[in-house]
This record gives structure tokens, C-alpha cells and sequence, in this order.
């Protein structure tokens, strides 16, 4: 499967290192540099497929030849920690054969390096069996421009205030100073005018390169510049391991950098098999969810309708109704049962009774039904609780058998 890398350093003297002694690395050539008069050889061709210098449209053409193009730009920087060249080292798709290899180079070259003034050459490497294919880019760190000549890196600009107004440069007594024409003298800051220098430029280099080898993955084989953690993946990414490290493998060694290597890929195996248990869970969850939250709608439905049946009864079925009758039929039977005193008391005491039983055979069955919908709720949240507690257990338990295996973090 296709990986993503894209290492992107500088080329420091004031790290001890050279254009000249890094193009020789690269190219496997024997390289002079000229300035220092030391020669640059390390060998190793057998690893190099291919290399090339691939320059922009007003370099001189003598640039062509890599070794007159980086002893240039080692002659033209003269400070003692300038930082001559920048260098790329990608990873290539093992998808791709050499010829895809080497077009997918030169076209990322000449879209987003050379096009922007920047002359360079690259090499790409394979180990013996091709399980390590990778492409070094070697660019001098400066622009050209059109009348063939080594642009500058950085220019000085006045310093302003908030109010976009000049600062003026102070003395002791705080006067501006002033020079020695008797001009005033204004605070100056150095500006970088290198996009190469930029983070910009350094981030879209990053994204390119992905961008120019998914013209020819698979869609399932696209490779993402984005860190993990952008990416929204629980995931630990691995180091570089190197052509060392290989090596000393190679020859029934044990490297630290693969051994650190084997550590993350068995933690990044533990990990998906606790988020493929967690997704079956999360799977169980929904199923549960969905035939328990049908079984209480309906459950409640009943009992709320039967809350709602027993609130607009107004004739309750038994004693109180049978009273009602009675009552009813006496006061048929009585011509004008308002003139005996007696007999209104009565009848007004009946249904004063019968209205008093209503009333608490109503509040008895809406108490009923909210009691019942209670513990309905209840057992709800105790099953809940209980799935809860089976899910921290799963995830527990890959977590200590993390612990076992010496994989704490």
C-alpha cells in the first residue's frame, strides 16, 4: 500500500554540511567543492535508479551540469551559517514503476519548484529488493532571476508603528539620532523575500506531493499529507527508519529505529482491534436502543391512554354509578322533592358522596398509571446501567492486556 512522506530539512554550514557534500550523497558522484577544495565521495550507486537537474527558463545553462550549479551557490553565500540549499527526501508509491517513478518526480519538480525560479536535481533511490523506493531533491537555496542571477533572500524596510508611521531611531537624552549627513536616522527591519524560507511554501510542497501521486492511485491507494491527527485518526504514526537501520537489519542486527517501528505497528494493531470492539458495541447499542425505545413508546402509550380513559369517564362503572340511578329514580319518584326538607337533605348528602368516590376513583387510577409508567422508567435505566458497566468492561480489558505487554504509555 502507498505511504505518505515528505521530509523537508535545510542544508546548514552552520551544521557542518555542504551543498557540494549532499549533492555527492545523492548522485553517488565525486563531487569538489570548490570553495573548500575538499572532495565528496560516497559511493553506493548501486542504489541510485535515476537522477537529474532540472533548471528554471533564465538559469544559465552551465547550471545544467549539478556540480557547477551547487559550487555556485556555495561561492555566492558568504556567511559562516548560511544555509545554501534545502533538501526533499519522498517517499514513491510501490505502485509505480521506474518510468511512472521518474514522470511523477520531474512533473512535481517542474510545477512547483522550478516554476517558482528554484534550479535543482534529484535522485531516486531503491534498495535491493525495491521495499524502499524514495526520491531526494537537492535545491539550491535561492531564487534566479531573469537576468540569470542569484536573487536575495531577505530585504531591509522601514519599521512601523501602529499607525503605519515610521519609528524613528533614539540617543540616550531620546532625540532621533542622526547620520552622518545630518539625515534622520528611522528603526529598519530585515524581511524575507525567499519563499522557499516560508512555512507556506514549505506546507504546500507537502500537499503537492500528494496531490501529483494520486493522479495515478487507486482510490482505495491515496495518500494524505494531513497528520493524523487532522485526519481525525486514532492512530500513531512511525519513524523514519533509514537506509542504516535497514542494513544493520539486513545483516541479523536488531536497529533501534526498527525496533521502535515494531512497537507502534503492534500498538496500532491493539488499538483497531479495541475500535472494532467498540464499534460492535456501538452496533449492539443501536440495536438495543431501537427495539427497547419501540417497546416503552407502546408500553407508555397504553398507559397513558388508559390514564386518559379513566380522567374522561364521567360515569364510573359499579357502586357509584348504581347510586346515581338510585338517586336519580327517587327523585323521579318524588313530585317536588325540594318541599320536603328531609328528603332534599338527603338526596343532596347522596351525591355529595357519590361526587367524593368519583373523585377519589379518578385520583386513584391516574395515580395507578403514573406509578406503573415509574417503574416502567426505572427498569429502563437499570437495564441502561447495566449496559454501561459491559461496555467499560470491553474497553478495559484491551487496555490491561496493553499493560501486559509493556505498551503503557
Amino acid at each position: 500500500m502507498a505511504i505518505y512522506s515528505c521530509n523537508i530539512s535545510n542544508v546548514s554550514r552552520a551544521k557542518g554540511s555542504s551543498s557540494c557534500a549532499t549533492l555527492a550523497y545523492i548522485s553517488g558522484e565525486e563531487v569538489e567543492n570548490e570553495l573548500t577544495g575538499q572532495t565528496h565521495k560516497y559511493g553506493q550507486q548501486d542504489r541510485i535508479i535515476e537522477t537529474g537537474t532540472i533548471i528554471p527558463q533564465f538559469a544559465p545553462p552551465e547550471y545544467q551540469d549539478p556540480g557547477k550549479l551547487f559550487n555556485a551557490i556555495e561561492k555566492f553565500e558568504t556567511a559562516s551559517n548560511a544555509r545554501t540549499a534545502k533538501k526533499i527526501m519522498l517517499a514513491l508509491p510501490k505502485e509505480f514503476d521506474s518510468e511512472r517513478q521518474k514522470n511523477v518526480v520531474e512533473s512535481y519538480i517542474k510545477e512547483n519548484i522550478t516554476s517558482k525560479g528554484y534550479a535543482c536535481t534529484y535522485a531516486i533511490h531503491h534498495d535491493k529488493n525495491n521495499n524502499n523506493p524514495h526520491c531526494h531533491i537537492l535545491i539550491a537555496n535561492r531564487q534566479i532571476n531573469q537576468n540569470g542571477e542569484w536573487s536575495t533572500k531577505s530585504r531591509k524596510e522601514y519599521a512601523l508603528d501602529t499607525n503605519n508611521t515610521r519609528i524613528p531611531q533614539l540617543d540616550q537624552d531620546g532625540n532621533q539620532k542622526l547620520g552622518k549627513r545630518n539625515e534622520k536616522l528611522w528603526k529598519r527591519i530585515s524581511v524575507q523575500v525567499n519563499p522557499l524560507d516560508t512555512k507556506e511554501m514549505l506546507c504546500e510542497l507537502r500537499e503537492r506531493w500528494a496531490d501529483e501521486c494520486n493522479k495515478y492511485l487507486a482510490p482505495e491507494q491515496q495518500i494524505d499529507h494531513r497528520s493524523y491527527i487532522v485526519q481525525g485518526k486514532e492512530q500513531e504514526p512511525t519513524i523514519h527508519e533509514g537506509y542504516v537501520a535497514r542494513k544493520i537489519e539486513a545483516q541479523g542486527g536488531i536497529s533501534d529505529r526498527c525496533e521502535i517501528n515494531r512497537a507502534i505497528i503492534e500498538r496500532n494493531n491493539l488499538l483497531k482491534q479495541i475500535q472494532t470492539e467498540l464499534q460492535s458495541l456501538a452496533e449492539r447499542a443501536l440495536v438495543f436502543v431501537q427495539e427497547k425505545g419501540t417497546s416503552v413508546n407502546d408500553r407508555l402509550g397504553e398507559l397513558l391512554k388508559r390514564r386518559t380513559t379513566v380522567g374522561a369517564d364521567d360515569k364510573p362503572s359499579g357502586g357509584i354509578a348504581d347510586g346515581e340511578r338510585a338517586i336519580t329514580a327517587t327523585e323521579t319518584a318524588t313530585e317536588n322533592p325540594t318541599a320536603n326538607t328531609d328528603t332534599a337533605d338527603l338526596i343532596r348528602e347522596a351525591r355529595a358522596g357519590i361526587d367524593n368516590s368519583r373523585t377519589k376513583v379518578l385520583d386513584s387510577g391516574a395515580n395507578r398509571a403514573d406509578r406503573e409508567a415509574a417503574r416502567e422508567r426505572q427498569r429502563i435505566a437499570t437495564e441502561q446501567t447495566a449496559f454501561e458497566r459491559s461496555r467499560t468492561e470491553v474497553i478495559r480489558e484491551p487496555k490491561q492486556r496493553t499493560k501486559s505487554r509493556g505498551f503503557e504509555r
